[in-house]
């Protein structure tokens, strides 16, 4: 028993990661396959419109995998100038079939002046994308609305993701943060973990309110903001 305990605690080498990802992507292929004939098939409209939701979540997985091979592999930069206001199309455009599944409304209110950061792209869509996807979540269908901010304040940069969702108790708004926290049933309690530690890599600090019944708001303060400036383009 001893040996095995050893054992779970010996850390996985490196290269695991792309020996994961590529397993990964095998039934992922499968899947795709599959879809391909059952699309060729169905005759309902409505029954192609979630079939083709189901298509695209199987393709972002494949994306974000090849993504995770292609930074193991060293093959793309970590860091690189990016668009604050691109960087959020593409988080709300990315959750854009749960918002569908939910029916909820989205208001996105971006301040004319963008600002380009250093950051880890694919990191940070990660990052935000587990933020809107919660905020989704918490929502009733039909009812709810997702709320995104981008604006200058006190000379750095602010982005606000509010949602009117069932909220967060003030117990549990201590821990959100924490690994193995979840209120999810079968949540594994690592999104919100992960989405910390990758926000303060990227020297972005963030604030949470919530309110039971009423919902909840998150300030991400980007702290390495600058104003574009002529040649100044995300990369």
């Amino acid at each position: 028993m001893n040996s095995l305990h050893r054992l779970l605690e010996t850390p996985v080498p490196g290269d695991f990661t792309a020996t994961l990802a590529h397993e990964i992507l095998n039934p992922l292929s499968t899947i795709n396959l599959s879809l391909e004939m059952i699309i060729s098939e169905a005759k309902e409209d409505d029954l192609k419109i979630y079939l083709d939701i189901i298509r695209r979540s199987t393709n972002r997985i494949n994306d974000l995998v090849n993504q995770i091979i292609k930074n193991h592999n060293g093959n793309e930069a970590q860091v690189a100038n990016q668009s604050i206001h691109h960087l959020l199309d593409e988080v709300v455009e990315m959750a854009q079939d749960r918002i569908l599944l939910k029916n909820v409304a989205v208001r996105k209110e971006y301040d004319p002046t963008d600002y380009i950061v250093a950051l880890n792209r694919l990191k940070m869509k990660i990052a935000l994308t587990n933020i809107v996807v919660n905020a989704i979540e918490a929502m009733a269908p039909k009812r709810g609305e997702l709320k995104v901010v981008a604006m200058p304040f006190a000379g750095k940069y602010v982005v606000q993701i509010e949602d009117n969702g069932c909220g967060i108790s003030e117990k549990n708004l201590k821990k959100i943060f924490q690994t193995d926290y979840t209120n999810k049933p079968g949540g594994l309690g690592i999104g919100l973990a992960s989405t910390y530690d990758i926000l303060a890599s990227n020297n972005v600090k963030v604030h949470v309110e919530s309110q039971e019944g009423s919902g909840t708001l998150f300030f991400l303060l980007f702290d390495k903001s600058y104003a574009p400036q002529p040649g100044n383009k995300p990369d």
